[in-house]
């Protein structure tokens, strides 16, 4: 019997037919680094406005209509770019996406459903205790809303 000699693009195609999913450091990195975003934003705004007078670098005050737009940034940020795109800055920097399971579409239902449990997912640190005993590295969050955190390219 002849062996067929597989090509690499038979190889890519047969490793990469299930999506890897995303290491938990590498979540929590994407987080770290969309939270600091959000925060040059913030800082940012109130500089601009007038509003933050803190000479401390790690405290923000905003207040009036500044504290509605810092909020509706971060809203677009993390709920509404990872409903229409399954990334934030963070997660695109590192080269992951979230998507929705089992040929599910990803929207901004999902993602909502997503960010909302973020903030049970980081008291106690929840979120990350429950994706070290998760098969996919699910939090709290991903697996309310059926999502799932993967490595957007290949990084062979």
């Amino acid at each position: 019997m002849k062996v067929m000699n597989e090509s690499a693009f038979d190889k890519f195609e047969n490793l990469y037919k299930e999506p890897k999913i995303a290491e938990i450091h590498t979540r929590v990195f994407a987080f770290i680094l969309d939270f600091l975003f959000f925060f040059m934003i913030g800082k940012a705004i109130g500089l601009l406005s007038g509003t933050d007078h803190s000479t401390v670098i790690l405290s923000l005050n905003l207040s009036g209509v500044f504290i509605l737009l810092f909020l509706g940034i971060g809203v677009f940020l993390w709920p509404v770019s990872e409903g229409l795109y399954g990334q934030t800055i963070g997660k695109r920097l590192l080269d992951i996406k979230v998507i929705a399971n089992k040929d599910k579409s990803m929207h901004i239902g999902r993602a909502f459903v997503r960010f909302l449990l973020g903030f049970v997912d980081l008291i106690f640190l929840l979120g990350i205790v429950v994706a070290i005993f998760d098969k996919r590295n699910n939090r709290l969050g991903d697996i309310l809303a059926d999502t799932s955190v993967i490595q957007s390219k290949y990084n062979g």
